[in-house]
């Protein structure tokens, strides 16, 4: 068809096309508009039931409703709520084919792609569709009801079924199974009385057909999927056979036949297989049952049955006749195969048959527990008999054995649910009882089951009708067997459990004892280990197959013995460590008591009864041994104690002989009879003792009435104490508890037992006024002992009675009394005035003043340092006018108190002197007053707190004595009251001082803190809240200025303002007046109070309107400055404590920290920034540069999207960082820094956006460039040849790229969407050309057809043109060749211009006629026409292009050439020229050699040479180095001038000079320009590192940064050195003319620093050294004039720091001045004298105490300067001493020393305690003296317990320490060794046996080590050995040498110890030499072999020491010579 008759009908389908979709709106838009319609009808009953679907469904409810909605389908649900409506409601969901509606009639363009099946969810009864997916359906149990919104939820129930898996049998099964069934069993309502049996019965039955109905579903599924389909005839088709004619037809024919039979064989095979199963041997697995026999049967049937329904069918039965007619061979076999299918379907109907009969006695199989399964097995066993009797085809042994294994399969199944109540249970989860009565029932089960099997046999045997059970029982009952055999297992197991659950009530029965707590704690924990570890098994234990639980029980098993065997072993061992009778038998009591069999309980009995034996004889020896002295307990008295004693040992043995009454088998032997007798002979001696004690208490009794004759009070040690006879109160405890003992008492005991009440009472009377005169006496402070004399002498007088006349049977003792009650009233009541006053007048206000706060630190929020000082300067104006008034109320206080303790009634302290007196002269008749007096010199002693001292003896006073004493006292009353003034004055100054001290502190603390950093919403949660900005005062804002992150304000403001805070704080106490130093009277003090009261009046009446003064901001200011505005603030007094506050060496210590704290901070806050560090990198990358690399890597879509995610994230990070960083004082807020980080953040992802949307828009407009060219060239009319070659190459062209514009449309719409996703901006203008380049591109294609279509159809008429055309060009061709030979550019002898102008022309023609070529070449191809040839077409072609590269390359170099010197010099770039000459050169190189005769192409290649040749020079006269005196140096060399600095200097003036004349010289000036450039960029460097080079500072303790950082200052003189080196080698440059002076000064000046910071750090290190020393030690008390000299340089060292600090820079603070280089040197000269001194101190010390000379100078000053704390000195005293490590002090007495101990922890306590008081190296002396007189007490009991008979070496090694023990263990062997070398002349076996006797000693010691023991004690022991084996082998080389004399040189040579009873010395001997142990604590260490070497050594040394000479051991290195003196000396 034509083009043109195919256009008509496009532009009618166009507009159908176009009205079809008119009419689609309006159908969409009145569907719309009827859903609206049934939207607005749902209700609250269609909203539960959708919202129910939807939330099945996972759904969205406004999706379901939509696809509710459409249709009728309401109206379904409408029924279904009505009255009497529908009583379900079914929805499903599943893909269904699209509705066909009137919609569905207007197809689109883009429906053929679309798919027609669509899963939705729709309403639907269930009939016309089939489920396939999910069923949603809601029921109704009453339809009488409608169903309203209020009553839906009750009346409607709905439930799921899901056919998407398994289809609609396996989602119904699932519902029964999983839902109704579960449910129904745990419903106990509905079914009537439920707690009957038969209610009970019918659920069960109920449940029971469920679950029966269950069983069916699953068997049809399975048998559905086992069903065989008999396979197709693919060969023939059986659909043709339809008549007789055709089966004979296809019978004659042998091919069809053949077919046809292949198709039978494959059907007669399917049909065997199937048959075949039956004769196969069925695996019954253990989960089988009765109902699974059942169900195979019913699967066989089902499977045959669907056999034989096939072979019913029209094609069998005509493959069948084809057969038969053609008499196959298959005939007989199919006829066989017939009968065999039809037997096995009847015998599987039959087997069904009987089996349903089986099922109603094996249900209770299933349904019934062990218990109820009994009473059913008969009724089973019968019916299985029957069956096996009647059925023709189940009675086989195979079938009833199987269908018996599955019944057995199902009890053992069922008990195991009963027993593990469905599995829910394990058997430990359960009362054990119960689960052992259901495993009883389980075994009885087995038991029943099998007996009436045998029954049933033996009736089938009996009953000769009946057939025989050929039954394997094994194989029957096996299962059950095995079952049971685990069950017996599990109930011993039980058993033995419960047996020996008592050990788990060890304590309850009273077995945990102290000796016995770990062996009881360690069986309980093995038998609760071995309990526990059975029952954490995770196996089933009911799973006999399950072999782990035989191997477990097997170990259970073992695991008890053991624990029996351990349980009797501990009984054993319990009773065996309880020596003690009664207890043994109590023990055993409770043991007994447990009930565990054949723990041997009656042979402990009788071991006991031996015991108690021998006890008889202990109590016996004891009474014999103790009776005259006997033990009597603490609280008892004398006579009473020893009658207790006795009756003791009567009760020990008497308790036992009671407990053993109750066992009389035991007492009836013939040894209980003998330990009968000897207990009436103890307790008969016992009793006789008690009444002979008790008859001579009586005796004394009557001997105590003098006792009550003497005085009440006596003096008792310099102490007044109540004279009450001890004796009386004996007696009195003896009455009491002979009493309580029942035992007779005297009358005199009686009487005195009646008045005890009345004398105790007196005499507690007494005590209490002692007492009370103490605790009043107490009460005197001690500053106020003085003036309260006189009133403490009437207390003395009022006591004086009771010393002289009173005694015990006084009768006026109540008077007395009285008196001293008075005399101590009065005297209290002025003291508690005192006190009163003190307390709450003076001591409360001074404990306000000291605690006054005079800066408040931010709790809640950091401040500003503005506010912060603000709020400081206000606060210390209103606290210095407060604690002015607060010191004015204590002066006035303490003048009150003055006057108080002054006033004094003279006249009755005169009377008291005369009463006194005469108390005197009494006194003397009675001398024992004054015992103990004899010190007694002066009033002062009356002072005393706690004691009462009597006057001094002296005779009556007369009048003028008194006056003048009267006289003396009040001069000294006043001297005592100005003492007491200045007191109070000197506390009141501590306060104000303390008050100042304490902020400063709170300051310092709080400041310098050490903390991690607390960043909020990190380490703190919401409880931290309120303290969250606990530690930080200073509120600093961080923010981004790039490239750095800064602080605002900085640390050098905060610090300025926390000094103006310090300042203020001090400047309080200019507004504290001072105190009069003249005491005020009462009445001036009453004058000051009306005055004051005067004032305050005025004050209220006069106008208060004066304005307070303003502040001024304190953002800078100098210190003089802070201290004028402080002062002008605070208002001062005349006399004020501001001296003496800012003298104190701690406020002038706490300024100095202050100072610096914040700065000291720079490290922290640094560290604090550099969290940030990880997002340098957002501002510090160079954005653009990145993203070009990314670009440039052609990122894909993906890319873009996780970089843009990246930003994203990393904002999100950025914006969860801390709120703030707190750095100490510091709170580094980050809000501005995250504001920076964020905007920096966004505009990378802006960034990226842009890049990702340039890169798709340019793909985007590469595609609508494409379309829009390709869609001209197509919308172009076709009118010539041209035109269709256009055509077609454009259709070419399309279907090339639409496979890669199909692939780009889609990243580009993703790219556009996710820069939307992400809100990055795109122009709307993009948006919509991305929305329309899918739809340009497929119109594009559409247009491709069209296209085509036209072109097919104007062929012919364009094929006609073309022929004419091809010849016209024939001609044009030939015309064009003979002008191009006679007047082309190849002729010959043209010159080059011309000929690059003709070949120009000629190229023109010849594009001309060659696009002609082309085009009808191309139109003859399309046309199928055969190509014309032109050759010589194509040779002019290959010749022009020769040509073009020839003449192209000579025009470009000479337009190139003449380009270059119009450049001006400031624009060259020689690297490029080079470049485009090096292109030049390979082009020209490259041209054919044809080409290189021309002589264009000479005149080109000398053009290139000439300039190629200056170009090195003129790449050296460009170098930036070039300066103006270098091209005057040129202009000198060349004579042509050069104006470089011009702006119009080009390349052309250089090039006029003739360069390459004076080549050398111009380079050398080139290069000496170089060198001088480097050597300034040098210099340069080394100045720019020294100008910010800085000394980085650190903490010297609280002192705040004065010291350098050792390492920072390590590396500036490592950089100074390499700075050194560098400028040395400039200085040796020959270029450096021009900088020659700077280097020299840089390298003075670097020089200089260098020897400063060298002599720095030497004064830092010695001042470190010595500051320690000389501030705040003890040792800078004992050199004052040292100390005052550091004090010196500690303040210079101080300003040189402080000026370091002010001038950081390290050159400028070196040797911007003079001063380091001058103060440093003095310092160093100050320092060293300091050090000499030091020296010397040193030296006087180790001079008292030698032993300081092993301790290094730094050990010693600490020791030195810590001697005050005795207790620091004790990390120095193993540099002190051989091994004491520690010292042990008093708990209460501090620095009494009591106990010194090893580092090996060994104690040694001291014989007499050392106080540590005192210059140390005096205690030191005594501590040493003190140990070794210590050591030596013991080294002399060690001594005694040797010598004892009945010596034990193993007790004695554990009782001293291993030094101790070492030298017993020697002596020991000097000992025997000397007496058996002395009897060795007179015994000849005596060697021998002392040989063996040491040599038991050291088995003893071996055998030791083989224990476990502490490492202390095999050290010990370890060395014990290598000193006995030594000891043994040197006594057994004796008895070898026959030496048998102590003289014997071999015996003297030996080293032996000796300790000396007379003298109490121990002696060290060698040969004759002997030493004096020193007896130094060495504790317990190792010691090395002694070989015959090291003996040698000790003897030639000791000799040496003998003669007063000394010994030095030489040899190798390794061997030992230092350990052998160490030995030696040790």
């Amino acid at each position: 068809m034509s083009f043109s008759s195919r256009n008509p009908k496009m532009d009618y389908k166009s507009r159908a096309s176009q009205s079809s979709v008119e009419t689609l709106k309006e159908a969409q838009e009145k569907l719309r508009e009827e859903r609206e319609a049934k939207r607005d009808q749902l209700d609250g009953r269609h909203d539960y039931i959708l919202g129910i679907v939807a939330l099945c469904l996972g759904l969205e409810e406004s999706e379901v409703q939509d696809a509710i909605l459409e249709g009728n389908q309401l109206d379904r649900m409408e029924q279904f709520f009505l009255e009497n409506g529908l009583p379900h409601l079914m929805l499903f969901y599943q893909e269904t084919e699209s509705t066909k509606g009137a919609a569905a009639a207007l197809p689109t363009q883009l429906d053929s792609h679309r798919h027609n099946h669509t899963k939705k969810v729709f309403v639907t009864d269930g009939k016309d569709v089939a489920l396939t997916g999910i069923c949603i359906f809601f029921t109704r149990a009453k339809t009488l009801r409608a169903i309203t919104s209020a009553n839906i939820h009750s009346e409607v129930s709905f439930n799921m079924l899901d056919a998407t898996e398994g289809g609609l049998l396996k989602s119904v099964e699932q519902l029964f199974s999983d839902v109704f069934i579960p449910a129904l069993r745990e419903t106990n309502h509905g079914w009537g009385e439920l707690a009957s049996p038969q209610a009970q019965g019918v659920k069960q039955e109920f449940i029971s057909s469920l679950e029966r109905f269950v069983s069916v579903l699953t068997g049809a599924q399975e048998s559905l999927q086992e069903l065989v389909t008999l396979k197709q005839c693919d060969a023939l088709d059986l659909e043709l056979l339809k008549s007789p004619a055709d089966y004979k037809a296809a019978a004659n024919n042998k091919d069809t036949t053949k077919k046809i039979e292949a198709c039978m064989k494959v059907w007669i095979k399917q049909i065997e297989q199937v048959l075949a199963e039956t004769k196969l041997l069925r695996k019954v697995t253990d989960d089988l049952g009765p109902r699974d026999e059942l169900n195979y049967w019913k699967k066989r049937m089902s499977s045959i049955n669907y056999l034989l329904d096939q072979l019913k069918t029209p094609q069998f039965s005509s493959v069948l006749g084809v057969l038969l007619l053609a008499k196959s061979k298959l005939v007989k076999p199919w006829q066989e195969l017939d009968r065999r299918l039809t037997d096995a379907v009847n015998k599987a109907k039959d087997n069904i048959n009987y089996l349903y009969c089986l099922e109603k006695f094996y249900d209770p199989l299933y349904n019934s527990d062990p218990v109820s399964m009994v009473e059913a097995i008969p009724g089973l066993m019968n019916a299985i008999k029957s069956v096996y009797n009647i059925s023709p085809h189940y009675n086989t042994s195979e079938n009833i054995m199987t269908l018996l294994v599955k019944v057995t399969n199902q009890m053992i199944t069922s008990c195991k649910a009963y027993i593990t109540n469905n599995g829910s249970n394990s058997i430990w989860d359960q009362p054990q009882q119960e689960v052992i009565d259901k495993i009883k029932a389980t075994i009885r089960l087995n038991q029943e089951y099998q007996l009436c099997f045998h029954k049933t046999k033996e009736e089938q045997e009996q009953t000769p009708s009946m057939r025989k059970f050929d039954i394997c029982e094994v194989y029957i009952f096996g299962k059950f067997d095995l079952f049971q055999q685990r069950l017996n297992k599990i109930l011993e197991m039980f058993k033995t459990i419960s047996t020996y659950s008592v050990l788990q009530d060890f304590k309850s029965q009273g077995l945990i004892t102290i000796s016995t707590r770990f062996q009881t704690a360690d069986i309980q924990a093995k038998w609760e280990a071995t309990v526990k570890t059975v029952k954490e098994k995770n196996y089933s234990f009911l799973d006999y197959r399950m072999t782990d639980f035989d191997v477990d029980y097997e170990t259970f098993c073992e695991s008890t013995s053991f624990l029996h065997n351990q349980l009797k072993k501990f009984m054993g061992d319990t009773l065996a460590e309880i020596k003690n009778t009664k207890r043994a038998l109590n023990e055993l009591e409770k043991f007994e008591r447990l009930g565990i069999p054949n723990l041997g309980i009656d042979e402990k009995y009788q071991q006991i009864l031996q015991n108690y034996g021998r006890d008889l004889e202990t109590v016996s020896n004891t009474y014999a041994k103790q009776k005259l002295d006997p033990p009597i307990a603490q609280e008892s008295s004398p006579v009473a104690g020893r009658i207790m004693w006795a009756r003791h040992l009567y009760s020990k043995i008497q308790d036992p002989m009671d407990i053993f009454k109750k066992h009389e088998d035991i007492l009836s032997t013939v040894e209980a009879k003998v330990i009968i007798r000897k207990f009436n002979r103890v307790a008969r001696i016992l009793l006789e003792y008690e009444m002979l004690h008790h008859q001579s208490w009586m005796t004394k009794m009557e001997n105590t009435k003098v006792c009550l004759e003497t005085p009440l009070l006596l003096w008792s040690s310099g102490k007044l104490a109540v004279n009450f006879r001890p004796e009386i109160h004996e007696q009195i405890r003896e009455t009491d508890f002979m009493k309580r003992m029942n035992l007779e008492i005297p009358p005199f005991a009686a009487f005195l037992q009646n008045t005890w009440n009345t004398l105790k009472m007196n005499c507690d009377k007494l005590q209490f006024r002692l007492s009370e005169n103490t605790r009043v006496r107490a009460k005197i402070q001690t500053v106020f002992e003085k003036l309260l004399r006189p009133h403490v002498a009437k207390v003395n007088k009022a006591i004086q009675p009771g010393l002289t006349s009173l005694t015990w049977i006084f009768l006026s003792i109540d008077k007395y009394l009285s008196g001293i009650d008075k005399a101590l009233g009065d005297l209290e009541l002025l003291i508690d005035r005192v006190n009163d006053l003190v307390e709450f007048r003076i001591d409360a206000v001074l404990q306000e003043m000291s605690l006054t706060t005079l800066c408040v630190l931010p709790e809640e929020q950091p401040v500003s340092c503005e506010e912060f000082f603000k709020a400081t300067r206000d606060l210390c104006i209103k606290q210095a006018q407060n604690l002015h008034l607060k010191s004015t109320l204590v002066e006035e206080a303490t003048n009150e108190l003055i006057n108080m303790l002054t006033e004094f009634d003279h006249g009755q302290q005169d009377k008291g002197k005369d009463a006194e007196d005469s108390c005197s002269e009494s006194k003397t008749k009675q001398p024992f007053l004054l015992e103990g007096d004899e010190g007694y010199s002066s009033e002062r002693h009356l002072s005393s707190r706690n004691t009462f001292v009597p006057p001094a003896v002296s005779g009556p006073s007369s009048p003028l004595v008194r006056e003048r004493k009267k006289k003396d006292s009040m001069e000294e009353m006043e001297e005592d009251a100005q003492e007491l003034l200045s007191y109070f004055n000197q506390r009141n100054v501590d306060a104000l001082l303390n008050a100042i001290r304490k902020t400063l502190e709170m300051l310092h603390k709080r400041i310098n803190t050490p903390s991690l950093m607390h960043f909020l919403g990190e380490s703190e949660g919401p409880s931290h809240g309120k303290h969250r900005y606990q530690q930080a005062i200073f509120k600093a804002d961080l923010n981004l200025s790039i490239p750095n992150i800064v602080m605002m304000p900085t640390l050098e403001e905060v610090q300025r303002a926390l000094d103006k805070v310090v300042a203020c704080v001090v400047s309080v106490s200019k507004g504290v007046g001072e105190w009069s130093k003249e005491r005020i009277t009462k009445r001036e003090i009453k004058e000051n109070r009306t005055a004051a009261l005067k004032q305050d009046g005025s004050e209220n009446e006069s106008d208060n309107g004066a304005t307070t003064p303003t502040h001024r901001s304190m953002t800078d200011g100098t210190s003089s400055e802070m201290s004028l505005f402080v002062s002008q603030a605070i208002p001062i007094q005349e006399r004020n404590y501001y001296k003496t506050i800012s003298a104190n060496d701690e406020i002038v210590k706490l300024k100095s920290v202050l100072s610096t704290s914040i700065k000291s901070t720079k490290k922290e806050v640094e560290n604090a920034l550099n969290r940030f560090s990880c997002y340098h990198y957002i501002w510090r990358k160079d954005r653009e540069d990145t993203i070009q690399r990314f670009i440039q890597g052609s990122p894909l879509l993906s890319e873009f999207e996780s970089q843009i995610l990246f930003y994203r994230d990393l904002e999100l990070k950025i914006n969860s960082e801390p709120e703030y960083i707190t750095v100490k004082a510091l709170a580094l807020f980050t809000e501005l820094l995250k504001i920076s980080f964020t905007v920096e953040t966004k505009n990378w992802m802006v960034d990226y956006g842009l890049f990702c949307k340039r890169k798709y828009r340019s793909d985007m407009e590469q595609i609508f460039a494409f379309v829009d060219e390709a869609g001209k060239k197509l919308n172009r009319k076709v009118k010539d040849l041209d035109d269709v070659r256009i055509a077609m190459a454009t259709l070419k062209e399309i279907r090339e790229h639409q496979i890669d514009i199909d692939f780009q449309i889609g990243p580009i719409e993703e790219s556009y969407a996710m820069l939307q996703k992400y809100g990055l901006s795109v122009a709307k203008e993009e948006v919509d050309k991305v929305d329309a380049l899918r739809y340009t591109w497929e119109k594009l294609l559409s247009r491709t057809t069209e296209v085509q279509n036209e072109l097919d159809a104007l062929q012919p008429h364009f094929q006609q043109e073309l022929i004419c055309n091809v010849k016209t060009f024939q001609d044009d061709c030939d015309q064009f060749y003979q002008e191009y030979e006679k007047d082309g550019p190849m002729v010959k002898e043209l010159a080059p211009q011309e000929a690059s102008d003709r070949l120009i022309m000629f190229q023109n023609r010849f594009d001309n006629l060659y696009r002609k070529y082309i085009t009808y070449s191309g139109g003859q191809e399309l046309f199928g026409i055969p190509v014309t040839q032109h050759h010589q077409l194509l040779k002019i072609k290959n010749q022009l292009v020769l040509l073009q590269k020839l003449y192209g390359l000579y025009n470009n170099v000479i337009e190139r050439v003449n380009g270059y010197n119009d450049i001006l010099w400031a624009d060259i770039n020689i690297e490029r020229i080079n470049n485009e000459l090096l292109d030049f050169q390979s082009r020209c190189r490259k041209l054919p050699h044809a080409l290189k005769e021309w002589q264009a192409f000479q005149d080109l290649k000398k053009t290139i040479d000439d300039f190629n040749e200056c170009c090195p020079l003129l790449e050296l006269m460009t170098n930036k180095a070039m300066m103006t005196r270098h091209w005057k140096r040129i202009t000198e060399v060349t004579g042509h001038t050069f104006e470089i600095e011009t702006d119009t200097f080009k390349l052309r003036n250089i090039m006029e000079a003739s360069l390459l004349k004076f080549k050398e010289e111009v380079e050398d000036i080139c290069i000496s320009a170089v060198k001088e450039r480097d050597i300034e960029q040098k210099l340069k460097q080394v100045i720019a590192e020294w100008d910010i080079k800085t000394f980085t500072f650190a903490n010297f303790k609280t002192r705040g940064e004065l010291l350098l950082r050792g390492d920072s200052t390590a590396e500036i003189i490592s950089s100074l050195d390499d700075s050194l080196m560098i400028l040395g080698s400039l200085m040796s440059n020959r270029y450096n003319t021009p900088f020659k002076a700077q280097i020299q000064k840089w390298v003075q000046n670097l020089s200089n620093t260098t020897d400063i910071i060298e002599q720095w750090m030497n004064v830092q290190n010695l001042w470190i050294y010595l500051e320690a020393v000389f501030v705040g030690g003890d040792i800078a008390k004992q050199l004052p004039k040292e100390a005052k000299r550091f004090s010196t340089i500690d303040k210079s060292w101080v300003k040189i720091m402080m000026r370091a600090h002010e001038m950081p820079n390290v050159v400028q603070s070196c040797v911007g001045d003079e001063t380091m280089g001058q103060l440093l040197p003095h310092l160093l000269e100050q320092l060293e004298i300091c050090q000499k001194s030091l020296t010397g101190y040193l030296e006087k010390k180790r001079l008292l105490f030698p032993r300081f000379f092993f301790i290094s100078d730094p050990a010693l000053l600490e020791i030195l300067g810590q001697a005050s704390d005795s207790h620091t000195i004790q990390a120095h005293l193993l540099n002190v001493f051989d091994n004491i490590k520690t010292v042990q002090f008093h708990d209460k007495i501090y620095d009494r020393i009591l106990a010194v101990s090893s580092r090996e922890g060994e104690t040694v306590e001291l014989e007499h305690p050392v106080t540590a008081e005192g210059n140390v190296e005096v205690w030191l002396n005594a501590l040493l003296k003190e140990s070794q007189g210590s050591l030596h007490r013991v080294i002399r009991q060690a001594f005694q317990a040797i010598q004892e008979s009945d010596f034990q070496l193993t007790e004695f090694l554990n009782f001293f320490p291993a030094q101790v023990g070492l030298l017993g263990i020697q002596m020991i062997w000097t000992r025997d060794s000397e007496k058996a070398l002395i009897k060795a002349a007179s015994d000849p076996k005596v060697m021998s046996k002392t040989n063996s006797f040491f040599l038991e000693l050291l088995n003893k010691l071996i055998e030791t080590t083989t224990k476990d023991l502490e490492a202390v004690a095999r050290t010990k022991y370890e060395t014990l050995i290598t000193i006995h084996v030594h000891q043994r082998d040197i006594f057994d080389q004796l008895c070898r040498s026959h030496i048998k004399s102590p003289t014997d040189f071999d015996w003297l040579k030996q080293c032996r110890f000796y300790f000396i009873e007379k003298s109490d010395l121990m002696s060290i001997s060698i040969t004759d030499i002997s030493f004096i142990y020193q007896n130094e604590f060495l504790g317990c260490t190792e010691r090395l072999v002694i070989t015959p070497l090291t003996d040698r050594c000790y003897i030639t040394l000791a000799q040496a020491l003998g003669m007063n000479m000394g010994g030095a051991p030489a040899g190798p290195a390794g061997t030992g010579k230092s350990k052998i003196l160490l030995l030696l000396f040790s």
